[in-house]
């Protein structure tokens, strides 16, 4: 929506177009608008470090779920796209069929995930879960900026895991962690196996 025909574009490249240069423009909106937010921080934990602990949490989490969203999405539609721009289908209305997708996982199976991140790997506090949506974040961004197609659950949980070793130990479950890299490296194997042999049986087929 935001690029030319044919091409994309992100909030950030249309707001520093103006500034010069292909990728000084978009890096500029993006220090400025980090150090105002961080005079808005410094100024709130000055008034209410507690409260102010509270507000950035919850404005990291509502990036953080930005962030998710952008990657998981891309993830869902990225394979539909040739198919449905032969048939004109523009990329917007599958935007909103993924975005709408989205919406209707958080609301069915965000509460075992919601238990899981929150209690099962770690025991967090507004610190450590700071510490966590911090890197989260900024690295899920930056694989959204390069086109990289990253996990953000491995991303999240190695987050959590590490803000939890660093805390001293604070509620790890090594047993919960062990089972979760195994399933990683499962669903890695799988998921290349299934493709493979699925792709082979209906070329054979047809």
């Amino acid at each position: 929506l935001l690029g030319p025909a044919g091409q994309q574009a992100s909030v950030a490249s249309v707001l520093g177009a103006g500034l010069g240069g292909s990728g000084a423009g978009p890096a500029a909106v993006s220090v400025a608008i980090a150090a105002l937010v961080s005079v808005a921080v410094y100024a709130d934990l000055g008034r209410d470090r507690e409260g102010a602990q509270r507000r950035f949490l919850l404005a990291m989490g509502g990036l953080v779920a930005f962030s998710a969203g952008g990657s998981q999405v891309g993830l869902a539609i990225g394979p539909l796209v040739p198919i449905f721009s032969e048939v004109g289908v523009p990329l917007w209305a599958l935007l909103v069929g993924g975005g709408v997708g989205l919406l209707a996982g958080s609301w069915t199976g965000a509460p075992r995930m919601i238990k899981a991140l929150a209690q099962d790997y770690a025991s967090m506090g507004p610190r450590r879960s700071i510490s966590a949506l911090i890197p989260s974040f900024a690295i899920a961004q930056t694989a959204v900026a390069f086109g990289i197609p990253v996990s953000f659950n491995e991303i999240i949980v190695s987050a959590i895991v590490g803000a939890g070793y660093a805390a001293g130990d604070a509620g790890v479950s090594r047993k919960k962690m062990g089972y979760t890299v195994l399933a990683w490296i499962g669903s890695l194997v799988g998921a290349f196996v299934l493709g493979f042999g699925l792709y082979s049986a209906v070329d054979f087929v047809a």
